[in-house]
């Protein structure tokens, strides 16, 4: 199976106007393509990481303006895992970017990109964090705000998992949210000088955002790295 073969999983917030709720989560049955993709997504963001390398040093959250140019060793060396996907986008939160691979080959990688305000994977809805692992883009739409707005499947099995066992232990008091996206940005500033503002959606430039949104189709996958 691809990495693009995961069903659309829950959406709790209008943003986009849909729900797609998963089978079974708990006493809920899961849908069997969930059930299989599910040890990827507990090991995905890891794995990845191993497996793409670090190619850029720059501070997880950044207070003060990037250098004018990062490293791109990483973002061109072929991802001998993606080679069965035609499209594949990496977001590396580290270096602040995103990049399209098609059959594990570089495309383009795309800058100045901001994050969640807050640090870390995001556990539960209101947290401000922007959710790590793999996913894949469900819908698209233009934004009147910010340009594109590309749906990811926020919350896959992993996301559903860790938030149980965060209510459990009474370290969250809410449910996963939804309506995690890629979108442009209204504040391109601070994009440019490294400042994380969204609620926990993955911002670009709206120039790019709208190229990114020309290049992929609905159901390409999405890894998002620490």
């Amino acid at each position: 199976m691809g990495l693009a073969e995961k069903p659309v999983a829950r959406e709790d917030s209008p943003a986009m106007g849909r729900r797609a709720t998963p089978d079974r989560v708990g006493s809920r049955r899961v849908p069997r393509a969930v059930r299989r993709v599910a040890a990827l997504d507990r090991v995905a963001a890891a794995g990845l990481v191993l497996a793409l390398g670090v190619g850029c040093t720059a501070a997880v959250r950044p207070v003060s303006p990037p250098p004018q140019s990062l490293p791109d060793v990483t973002d061109r060396r072929p991802v001998a895992w993606g080679r069965a996907e035609p499209h594949l986008v990496v977001v590396r939160q580290s270096c602040r970017t995103a990049t399209l691979y098609r059959h594990g080959k570089w495309v383009r990688t795309f800058r100045d990109l901001a994050f969640g305000r807050a640090d870390g994977d995001k556990i539960e809805e209101g947290d401000k964090r922007t959710p790590l692992g793999l996913y894949r883009i469900a819908a698209r739409r233009t934004h009147a705000r910010w340009a594109r707005f590309l749906l990811i499947d926020y919350p896959n099995l992993r996301d559903v998992e860790r938030n149980a066992e965060a209510r459990a232990a009474g370290r969250a008091s809410a449910g996963t949210g939804g309506s995690v996206g890629i979108h442009g940005s209204d504040a391109p500033l601070l994009n440019r000088t490294g400042v994380d503002w969204t609620l926990g959606c993955i911002s670009l430039r709206n120039g790019d955002v709208i190229e990114l949104e020309g290049l992929v189709p609905v159901g390409t996958p999405v890894v998002v790295l620490p």
